[in-house]
């Protein structure tokens, strides 16, 4: 039996501890192994198939530390019992980020949708027009829920991600939670992959295979199309902005960096070794100014961010020679569903960088299908906009 590059020691003692009781199931359901669901870039998750049900391990991708371990069936009755589990078909839901929201729309489960958080940031449709209705209820923030609220609501599921509250109380009412640690994987389609799980959860994993396939298809065509140019000139691309006086950028190993990379760009702090955010006095920017060629930061404003405006913002960008140019790329997170949708659409950031750096659209790439062939009738990008003036 191959075990998941992921496997650690308590997974495998899992596993051990399971066979060895095979025999004793209460169903009277031989309980065997069939097989491992692939994922062929995301290293936070595996999930293991049996004859009972689906066994999922949730693991941080970056220190291998098990966060969560669940059992998915549709059995009445299993062997594993003993653990976390969750019964299909699946009824209410609580979600806990706006994120969530954009794969379960892929499933077309949204009415199962009873409960989010932070209501005000969903820029999602159909859950903004339950939430009018009260089809779908805010409960508050994820650190200090409204508990009466959620368990009125009798979900069956809530999807959480690790953070500063306290979510053991679900388990003295029988809700199971599932943690979501999607965003701390490390390459943007490992981030998609984890549409797969999302399959197990509502009984569609050919869906969500088929999905995920074309997410991938799109993103690695345009990556192998643009390599095709001889001619391609690589950017140096600095990311991120000033706070409190201290420049803040993603790491040298984060998914921005391997982004960039893919759309042809040279990241300003790629030697850096970390894959969370970083903090660099600004000298160190002003340092190397005369190498950075393209200038990308991620905004939360609402209203349209200009020059002008990041000169009010704060005046020290004048320091910068990328603030002369056209060469400003901004996502302001405000304005579109970068942090609801994006992490299904890598393709379509990638061809967003793509188009800021080289002025190369989806339709320039023939072999494109699926959504980012759709896009080329977009005459701007989705996410990140150049500044012009």
């Amino acid at each position: 039996m191959n075990f998941p590059k992921t496997t650690s020691p308590l997974f495998l003692l899992f596993f051990v501890l399971l066979f060895s009781c095979k025999d004793k199931v209460p169903n009277n359901k031989a309980f065997e192994f069939e097989s491992f669901v692939t994922f062929k870039y995301a290293k936070g998750i595996t999930i293991t198939k049996t004859t009972q049900g689906n066994i999922v391990t949730i693991l941080n991708p970056q220190s291998g530390e098990i966060l969560d371990h669940f059992v998915v069936t549709k059995d009445s009755v299993t062997n594993l019992e003993n653990t976390k589990t969750i019964r299909l078909p699946i009824g209410n839901i609580i979600a806990y980020s706006s994120t969530y929201i954009s794969f379960i729309e892929k499933f077309d489960k949204l009415k199962n949708v009873k409960g989010v958080t932070y209501s005000q940031g969903i820029k999602n449709k159909t859950i903004n027009k339950q939430l009018v209705n009260k089809q779908t209820i805010d409960i508050g923030s994820e650190q200090s829920p409204d508990k009466e609220l959620i368990l009125s609501l009798k979900p069956n599921i809530t999807l959480i991600y690790p953070s500063n509250g306290s979510n053991d109380w679900y388990k003295s009412f029988d809700v199971p939670t599932i943690t979501n640690v999607e965003y701390l994987e490390i390459h943007p389609l490992a981030q998609a992959e984890w549409i797969k799980l999302y399959g197990i959860l509502f009984d569609k994993e050919k869906l969500a295979d088929s999905i995920f396939n074309s997410i991938e298809t799109n993103y690695l065509e345009l990556i192998k199309s643009l390599n095709k140019d001889s001619n391609l000139v690589k950017p140096t691309v600095l990311c991120g902005e000033l706070f409190d006086g201290v420049w803040t950028l993603p790491g040298g190993k984060s998914t921005t960096s391997q982004i960039i990379k893919d759309a042809g760009g040279n990241y300003f702090y790629k030697k850096d070794t970390s894959v969370g955010s970083k903090k660099i006095d600004f000298e160190v920017i002003l340092k190397q100014d005369s190498t950075i060629d393209y200038w990308v930061l991620l905004s939360y404003d609402n209203q349209e961010i200009t020059k002008k405006y990041l000169l009010e913002k704060n005046e020290r960008y004048s320091y910068l020679s990328v603030l002369k140019t056209n060469k400003i790329g901004v996502c302001n997170t405000a304005k579109n569903t970068y942090f609801e949708k994006g992490i299904l659409e890598p393709h379509v950031l990638l061809s967003d960088l793509i188009y800021l750096f080289h002025k190369k659209k989806p339709f320039d790439f023939p072999e494109i299908s699926g959504q980012a062939a759709q896009d080329k009738n977009i005459d701007s990008t989705i996410y990140f906009k150049a500044i012009t003036e």
